[in-house]
């Protein structure tokens, strides 16, 4: 006799049989879980392996609208956030060529490095950069890097209504730059001046970046700079101070043209052997003042 029939027979009331589990979500379950599957493998297969330059191109078309033109031969992106760009060239202001205006440009051969995609979305800029063989040239004057590592940990922050700030840091350090020159008016000829290295650590708050480190040392020129740059919406204001000094080899290398004492005749060679620079305005259009040497106090004349 079983046990709901010795109950049955002690009570006098049938006892009612358990009902089974409802499996019926588990049957649904592997009827979608196909569907899930496939659709999680294909939105695996679009983030890791989908042609990102696609969207890369976009942005750079969406800026240049923008009126920022970034122009790039070959680009190649993977999700992990790792780059490689080749034939850069980026349009800087504007330079007077005869009669008419030419635009200036940075020109980088390539660049390669690291960004994180995913904090992009959030304004957040932390990337390493490693650009080969970067150029500039600027009516005179024109800059050659051969390596230029620059790392930033950068942030954009909201500051009232829809405008933004940006914060953070930024370093850059470059190997075997080159500066040169075309000196018309005391040595009248082109001046190169090589620099072994050069640091520089920026920090940035509230749309200000502020250098807090700014060397370059060379066989030929020292150099130091200080200041900072405000960012704006239509503008970004300079306020620089550059710092260059001469080093024996430079005097020897020009002693023909007797540097030393164009440089006194000019009025820009301080008593302790410095170049002192300032500069203002913008980045579109930099004003660059040499701070003029202080005059020697004359010797009181005695009475006659």
């Amino acid at each position: 006799m079983t046990e709901n029939e010795i109950s049955e027979e002690s009570t006098g009331e049938p006892v009612p049989t358990p009902l089974e589990p409802d499996k019926s979500w588990q049957k649904s379950v592997k009827r979608v879980m196909p569907y899930l599957a496939g659709t999680l493998a294909f939105l695996v297969g679009l983030l890791f392996f989908a042609p990102l330059e696609s969207y890369a191109y976009l942005a750079l078309r969406q800026l240049a609208a923008s009126g920022v033109q970034i122009d790039v031969a070959e680009l190649s992106l993977s999700a992990f956030g790792r780059f490689k760009a080749q034939s850069i060239r980026i349009p800087v202001g504007s330079a007077v060529t005869g009669s008419e205006p030419a635009q200036s440009a940075l020109k980088i051969a390539e660049a390669k490095g690291r960004v994180a995609i995913f904090d992009l979305m959030s304004d957040k800029y932390d990337a390493s950069l490693e650009a080969i063989i970067l150029s500039f040239t600027k009516g005179d004057i024109s800059l050659k890097i051969d390596t230029l590592e620059i790392t930033s940990a950068l942030e954009q922050t909201k500051s009232g209504g829809t405008g933004k700030v940006l914060n953070g840091n930024i370093s850059l350090q470059a190997t075997s730059a080159q500066v040169t020159y075309k000196e018309t008016k005391y040595l009248k000829e082109e001046i190169v001046i090589p620099f072994l290295q050069v640091v520089l650590k920026l920090k940035a708050q509230q749309n200000t970046i502020a250098i807090e480190t700014g060397e370059a040392m060379g066989r030929l020129i020292n150099a130091q700079i200080k200041g900072s740059i405000t960012l704006g919406a239509q503008q970004n204001d300079l306020n620089l101070n550059i710092v260059l000094k001469p080093t024996n080899e430079f005097y020897e290398k020009y002693q023909d043209k007797d540097p030393r004492t164009l440089l006194k005749f000019a009025g820009i060679l301080q008593d302790d052997g410095r170049i002192e620079f300032n500069v203002r305005g913008t980045m579109q259009q930099p004003i660059v003042e040499a701070v003029t040497a202080k005059a020697a106090l004359s010797a009181p004349h005695s009475p006659p």
